[in-house]
């Protein structure tokens, strides 16, 4: 198993110059996932890109959260497309 690392909750905030309560609000709606353990709190350094991102749009853009929700299952459902016809056009090119 590989070792995660792992990112405190109170120097990311601190650092994004965030309320804390935004990444408990986000927690608890589903859109990100904390760790804890021994009664603190971190984040996955694989999930902190996808954080920054709904921190952006929620703060900057004033995106509420099911908004939110919705534009990272879309971004999702492009992402798989893209993967899809990147495969095709693979295979496609096998017979040309």
């Amino acid at each position: 198993m590989e070792a995660q690392e792992l990112i405190i909750v109170d120097v990311f905030c601190q650092e994004c110059q965030i309320d804390i309560s935004l990444i408990w609000e986000l927690e608890e709606f589903g859109l990100l996932q904390t760790i804890k353990h021994e009664e603190v709190s971190y984040l996955d350094k694989n999930q902190i890109i996808t954080v920054e991102k709904i921190i952006r749009l929620h703060t900057d853009l004033n995106i509420n959260k099911e908004g939110i929700e919705v534009i990272l299952d879309l971004l999702e459902k492009i992402n798989q497309l893209n993967t899809d016809i990147k495969t095709l056009k693979d295979r496609l090119n096998l017979y040309e």
